[in-house]
């Protein structure tokens, strides 16, 4: 299994750092196709997104979460990204300005 760290950078009409986090390359069950995901555990990308907009997604069947063998939930990133490119993206909040550290 692969795991690598991704940082998930997003164009609206500005620029949206939804977090660093710890991805894995793993199996999604809605693209059937491999895919990056990351898990809900300390990764949550909820304080970034609204929790509302997040259940849109997740009602309209847009975001990919599942959770595999009792483990923790997942995302599927390209499904997030989708979500991100459609017109629902125009509901996020004004991105506050990220401290800069030495990268």
């Amino acid at each position: 299994m692969l795991v690598k760290t991704t940082r998930i950078t997003i164009e609206t009409e500005g620029l949206l750092f939804v977090r660093r986090c710890k991805t894995i390359v793993t199996w999604c069950p809605v693209c059937c196709a491999e895919a990056e995901t990351m898990t809900l555990e300390g990764d949550s990308p909820g304080e970034d997104i609204p929790s509302t907009l997040l259940r849109d997604w997740l009602a309209a069947g847009k975001l990919h979460l599942w959770s595999a063998d009792g483990g923790p939930d997942r995302i599927c990133l390209t499904s997030l990204l989708r979500c991100f490119e459609s017109e629902d993206a125009r509901r996020l909040p004004t991105p506050k300005p990220i401290p800069r550290t030495g990268e």
